[in-house]
């Protein structure tokens, strides 16, 4: 591989510049629209400010360069221009070119922040404004005013001119730099994509409008040619149909020598005085006679004047010759009678052309001859035979020649007077002479390259020279039919194509700046996910495992890749509602969708089949069509380890403290009542307050006790019949005494249509359960307040309402009310009396009784408790009974 210094390389990329400029701007000016010099598309620019904005201002050479080769080179020069001013014009033009390069390249690192990733949509539009629109009017301006100072363009074509270069510069620039881009701009796995996306839809959609353009302009050209070539014909027919009509004349004045043996001079003019000479483009018509040397004195005589011919300076008199073709007779429009005596045949093109109409018996035309004047002319001869009849063979012919009736025609007022009903400044005309390369008329400028298919021809045999006839497009008629609509055609798709490009490049960009951010931020997000201490496991919407972390594969004991696309239940379970089954259950998604947001414990399953405890919380992510799940997963074997260890030992001090306390409460309970005899006061006083500070102790030993058969599901249930009214009155019995302590009252709400209300449960359950909701809305009343007790049945479920007029639970304790020893903070000192275990184990029996237990509360005005169970409809007739549920 070959490797180049900076410098070279900088040298290189010159030269390719330089090159590639000149290549695509041979290339664009196939596009060019006539009159001007400018195209619709011109990419050599473009590529120019895509170098500088690479590999910055030395490209400026290059550019400078690849103008000044491409204008050198350059086919349609004037040809009043020299070769100096050639070269001064391209130094203006390459000149002109660097500046441009020089301002746009200046203008992007200034204000568009340029970078050549371009994915700013700030940095892409300003980049295409400064270098498109802003720099090309540099480039148009002051090369129209060059072309305009030099010739090449004329003043009422300047505005076009410069408005084509405009576009045409704008839209090269607008499609080469993103093109060039792809090829050498960094960083290099960024454009290389952009290819697909951008790169081909440009090339694709350029090509195509390329491609409409040519048709456009093919279509174009056949039109303008087809309708060119027809009034080329009209012209053709026209032109020959006046030469016909000039020719009837020469054959009637033939007619009237051949009827008329002798003609006289005065009997030749009248004929011909009222002939339109101006109309029919004719300078002289004439009588030659054929005069033998021997007579040549004699018709001398009668002319009065001598044998003459042209000779280059002037006239001279006619040489010797056997015999000669001698005006006798001539008229013209002047009355001109120089030419009188002139020997015709002294000119070998004359006598060429008198020799054919002598020997075929029909009329001749002369190859190109030019008058004294110095303007070109035609000559025809009409052969004029003795009594008036062409003889058949070739020696009676010549024997018996009298003359010829010439016509002698000025070519430029042929044409003129021929074509006078045509707008002649629409085409140029050419009509030369076949056998010697010579023209009768001429009338082409310097052949113009957009008119070289338009150009017409013809070939006319006539009078026995053949004849070519050559009709060219002036720039009159090429200027009015100029095809831009085909022009306009390929501007605007152009134009549609370099917005397309820009806003591919736009899309493209933000693409890849989101991407970018998009790994920069996954990279950031596996690296917290991979470094928690903490278990991440990320479930699909199918339930199966799309992503974990290193923690997580320490817990299970799993290797990582082996848990992808897994279900989440090879690794998690959970117990069913109610915790005294035992059967672990595989987790689902329909259980993800209920725990969301929330945070719950459940049961790990590692690969050696050990059973995790697990605290899981759980959010869902919605992503375009699916959900993504994140289980965060907590280990609680140390707490449990703790926990359990815990109720061990408060299990354990509870069975120890049992006995001795139902010892101690008894013996102070036969102590406060007098076994012993009566106490003085002040030590009545200190048993009571010791048997009440006993019952308190006695009551928590109890709870403990229940909270531990409970969870380990040792507490059974013994429904029966349960007469709601009943049930609460005796709740209301049992503590009466407690709230006459308070000050409280306790009222029951029967309602007023009052029929008998089942419940199926443990009646001794439920007392307990309401004694804890009545002793907790008893603590937390004010002195003198109302407890009301209430039923009421809803469809098929019966709800016991307990409602206070305390101090209410703060919003933010509802998620821990139901927990072990919770209680809501409160002034009052008597809120500090309970152990916190009673609504933990209320709610747990009403769980095991399927019902439902919440409450309202508002700080302030109070707490309601609701209990709600399934009603029960006792023993009918048939002796059946059931549950409404």
């Amino acid at each position: 591989m070959i490797k180049f210094s900076t410098t070279g390389l900088t040298l290189l990329r010159i030269l390719l510049l330089a090159i590639a400029y000149f290549i695509f701007g041979q290339l664009a000016m196939l596009l060019a629209i006539a009159p001007g010099m400018a195209t619709s598309v011109f990419p050599s620019l473009g590529i120019a400010i895509a170098a500088a904005l690479l590999w910055g201002y030395p490209m400026l050479a290059g550019a400078f360069l690849g103008s000044l080769a491409f204008k050198l080179v350059q086919p349609d020069w004037p040809q009043d221009l020299t070769w100096s001013d050639k070269v001064v014009y391209s130094l203006s033009m390459a000149s002109i070119t660097a500046l441009t390069v020089a301002f746009a390249l200046g203008a992007v690192r200034r204000f568009a922040h340029f970078h050549s990733a371009l994915t700013s949509e700030k940095s892409i539009l300003w980049l295409f404004v400064l270098a498109g629109p802003f720099a090309c009017l540099i480039s148009s301006g002051l090369s129209t005013l060059v072309l305009e100072q030099f010739g090449l363009v004329t003043p009422d074509h300047a505005g076009l001119n410069w408005f084509t270069w405009w576009v045409g510069d704008m839209i090269g620039v607008m499609i080469a730099i993103p093109l060039v881009f792809m090829l050498f701009a960094k960083p290099r796995p960024l454009w290389r994509t952009r290819w697909l996306t951008v790169g081909l839809p440009l090339l694709v959609c350029t090509a195509l409008v390329v491609a409409l353009f040519v048709l456009a302009r093919f279509q174009h050209h056949q039109s303008l040619q087809q309708k060119f070539f027809d009034q080329s014909e009209q012209i053709s027919a026209t032109f020959q149909f006046r030469v016909s009509k000039v020719l009837q004349q020469m054959q009637m004045l033939e007619r009237l020598f051949a009827v008329q043996p002798e003609v006289t001079e005065p009997m030749f003019r009248q004929f011909l005085q009222d002939y339109p000479w101006h109309e029919a483009g004719v300078l002289f018509f004439d009588w030659v006679e054929l005069v033998p040397h021997s007579r040549r004195a004699a018709t001398e005589a009668q002319l009065q004047t001598g044998f003459k011919e042209y000779a280059n300076p002037g006239v001279k008199p006619a040489a010797v010759r056997s015999h000669y073709s001698v005006i006798r007779y001539l008229a013209s429009a002047s009355g001109d009678d120089s030419l009188a005596g002139l020997d015709l045949a002294a000119d070998p093109v004359r006598k060429e052309a008198m020799d054919y109409a002598m020997d075929s018996g029909s009329i001749s035309i002369t190859a190109p001859v030019w008058l004294v004047s110095g303007n070109a002319a035609l000559v025809f001869f009409i052969p004029v035979y003795q009594q008036g009849v062409i003889p058949k063979s070739l020696d009676e012919k010549r024997q018996q020649i009298r003359g010829f009736i010439c016509g002698i025609f000025e070519t430029e007022l042929l044409v003129q007077t021929s074509l006078s009903q045509y707008d002649t400044s629409e085409f140029h005309l050419h009509i030369r002479d076949l056998g010697t390369g010579l023209p009768y008329y001429s009338s082409l400028p310097e052949p113009a390259a957009q008119a070289s298919y338009l150009t017409w021809t013809r070939q006319w045999s006539h009078a026995g020279r053949s004849l070519e006839l050559q009709l060219v497009p002036s720039k009159t008629l090429l200027n009015i039919n100029s095809g831009q609509q085909s022009w306009y055609v390929l501007t605007g798709g152009l134009v549609l194509c370099s917005l397309l490009g820009i806003f591919l490049l736009v899309l493209t960009g933000r693409s890849a700046r989101i991407e970018h951010l998009i790994t920069q931020r996954t990279k950031e997000l596996s690296s917290i996910l991979d470094n928690a201490i903490e278990s991440i496991v990320i479930v699909d919407q199918q339930g199966l495992i799309e992503r974990v972390n290193k923690e997580t594969s320490l817990l299970f004991g799993y290797a990582m890749p082996s848990l992808l696309r897994q279900p989440v239940s090879k690794l998690l379970a959970c117990l069913p509602e109610h915790k005294n089954h035992q059967l672990l259950q595989p987790l689902t998604v329909d259980q993800l969708n209920l725990w969301v947001g929330h945070t719950v414990e459940v049961t790990g399953l590692s690969e050696d089949g050990q059973q995790i405890p697990l605290e899981m919380g759980l959010s869902r992510v919605d992503i375009a069509d699916k959900h993504l799940y994140t289980l965060m997963l907590h280990d609680l074997r140390e707490r449990k380890k703790i926990d359990r260890m815990k109720s061990e030992f408060i299990s354990t001090v509870s069975h120890e403290l049992r006995t001795p306390l139902t010892s101690i409460n008894g013996s102070l309970g036969l102590l406060a009542g007098g076994v012993v005899g009566e106490l003085p006061p002040q030590a009545q006083q200190l048993v009571q307050i010791a048997k009440t500070n006993t019952d308190r102790l006695a009551r928590l030993v109890n709870d403990i006790l229940d909270i531990e058969k409970l969870e380990f599901g040792q507490l059974k249930l013994q429904p029966a019949e349960v007469e709601v009214l009943q049930l609460l009155q005796e709740a209301k019995q049992q503590n009466q005494a407690y709230a006459d302590k308070y000050s409280v009252r306790l009222d029951l709400v029967v309602p007023t249509d009052h029929t008998a209300v089942y419940l199926y449960q443990d009646k001794f359950r439920l007392l307990q359960i309401l004694s804890n909701l009545i002793s907790n809305a008893i603590k937390f009343s004010p002195s003198h307040s109302v407890v009301k007790l209430s039923y009421q049945q809803h469809d098929h479920y019966l709800v016991i309402k307990v409602k206070d007029q305390g101090t209410g639970i703060a919003e933010s304790f509802r998620s821990k009310i139901f927990q072990k020893f919770a209680q809501a903070d409160s002034s009052d000192s008597r809120s500090n009396q309970g152990s916190g275990l009673g609504l933990n184990i209320s709610k747990t029996l009403v769980e095991m009784m399927q019902g439902s237990i919440d409450f309202e509360s508002e700080l302030g005005k109070g707490t309601c408790f609701s209990l709600t169970f399934p009603c029960y409809q006792p023993l009918n007739r048939h002796g059946k009974s059931s549950v409404q549920d």
